[in-house]
């Protein structure tokens, strides 16, 4: 059985020989050829080089093309930021910046970088499809409606509704061509990615996100292709709404309890993949806690219905190592022999407090306000980001009352600091050391009136 073979009968809900291994490999890739993300996000030829080198070096059995969630806003007229080792991040909300969706550009094939990803998908399935399966990204509705929008969208919902699902419509129909046009490149798999979906509540993914992904999986399904729903975030309590949706398959990230999506997969007879955790272990692991990790996923995840992946796309500094020794696990069943010339993550931590390589206390003090808050990375974690930009359009009203600073887990002092805080989800914003916002992404509304409730006690 072929990589894609097995990769395909998984998505099908079948029997398989091993559990399918689907590194979601993102900009990590560049590292692979000494490239920047930037550089590969915009040169088919060089995106198709650094992912075929990690399909073999990773042993994957399926690789995604592309990890660029911006490319559609990019050429609906959004401003990016682009960054050395994340993708690029949207800057420039179009719709916040006197546009109207009249004003859009015509969403075609060739505009901006699209065609690069297209023209890198149809290399990657003529150059490595026969043996692997190729899945093909794309930002979903709700997040590129965000990303025309900005954080005011979340606003939207509230105090403009039928707005809110115009703009819906426009991106539904964005998500329906993207579709058509990679099913074109012969992508074996088609990844609808809405992480801002993991923000709201079950009512606002009913109203908000249900009548717009179902389009696009409709098309897809009757065209007899593969397309699954991607969300990043606690996406806990919209898991089965997801399923609800049809998709082949859901994927999240480590989050969610895999326990929990493998009984809703069972009961919907629909493939879960998941969920290797970002950071803890793929970032600063050793490759033996690793693979632990990974058998107990496998454990969970069975051989029907389940591919193994990580959480959410690679942080660009991912050890080649850890990967490797995952894959090898995966496909061949070999284990790492001991963890020598490897540091595990609790000696990280225990050295990273020994050289006082830890976030600063900030003190707490009548008449001001710390606002922490605690990510991935707000420049390639669409959530993180949204979470900091509504800090962002306060942070003037209040000038000095407001200090705040971003807390990535990307790091070993980040680890610590949210081991200190009790932090348990991505992306957490705390007021004066106190959670206030876990997990859902405040109006200015509502995080004003948090503010101003500790500035006046």
């Amino acid at each position: 059985m072929t990589g894609k073979e097995r990769v395909l009968k998984a998505l099908r809900y079948e029997e398989v020989d091993r559990v399918p291994w689907v590194p979601f490999t993102g900009v990590h890739v560049a590292r692979l050829i000494d490239r920047k993300a930037s550089e590969i996000l915009k040169d088919a030829d060089l995106l198709v080089e650094a992912v075929s080198t990690a399909a073999d070096r990773y042993y994957a059995d399926g690789v995604c093309s592309a990890f660029d969630l911006q490319a559609e806003a990019e050429a609906l007229g959004c401003r990016l930021q682009w960054s050395d080792n994340n993708p690029p991040a949207v800057v420039g909300h179009i719709l916040s910046e006197g546009k109207t969706l009249a004003d859009l550009p015509e969403f075609k094939r060739d505009n901006g970088r699209l065609p690069i990803f297209f023209e890198g998908t149809k290399k990657l399935v003529e150059k490595i499809g026969h043996e692997k399966a190729v899945f093909a990204l794309y930002c979903g509705p709700f997040t590129l409606a965000l990303h025309l929008r900005g954080s005011d969208f979340i606003m939207d919902m509230i105090r403009k509704p039928n707005e809110a699902h115009e703009v819906l419509a426009f991106c539904s129909e964005i998500s329906r061509k993207m579709c058509a046009w990679y099913m074109e490149t012969g992508a074996h798999v088609i990844a609808m990615v809405d992480p801002m979906t993991s923000q709201i509540s079950p009512k606002h993914f009913k109203e908000y996100v249900t009548p717009y992904v179902t389009p696009s999986i409709k098309d897809v399904r009757e065209k007899g292709g593969i397309i699954t729903l991607f969300c990043c975030g606690n996406a806990t309590k919209n898991i089965e709404l997801m399923m609800q949706c049809e998709p082949d398959a859901v994927a999240f990230d480590e989050q969610v309890d895999l326990g929990f999506v493998a009984d809703l997969a069972r009961k919907y007879e629909i493939c879960f993949e998941g969920n290797i955790p970002l950071t803890t272990t793929l970032l600063f692991g050793s490759p033996k806690e690793c693979v632990e990790d990974v058998k107990k996923r496998i454990e969970i995840g069975g051989t029907r219905g389940y591919i193994l992946s990580p959480g959410c796309d690679l942080p660009y500094g991912t050890p080649f190592y850890n990967l490797e020794a995952v894959g090898r696990y995966a496909a061949t069943g070999e284990e790492p022999s001991d963890t020598a010339g490897f540091t595990s993550l609790a000696d990280a931590l225990e050295s990273a407090e020994e050289s006082g390589d830890v976030f600063e206390e900030v003190p707490i003090v009548p008449g001001r306000v710390f606002i922490e808050i605690v990510t991935l990375d707000s420049e390639g974690c669409a959530p993180c980001q949204y979470m900091c930009e509504a800090v962002r359009a306060v942070e003037d009203h209040y000038g000095d009352k407001l200090i705040w600073r971003e807390s990535l887990i990307k790091s070993v002092a980040g680890i610590k600091r949210t081991q200190a805080l009790g932090v348990a989800t991505l992306p957490t914003l705390l007021m004066n050391n106190e959670v206030v916002f876990d997990n859902i992404t405040p109006t200015k509304e509502m995080l004003m009136e948090e503010i101003d409730k500790r500035l006046k006690g």
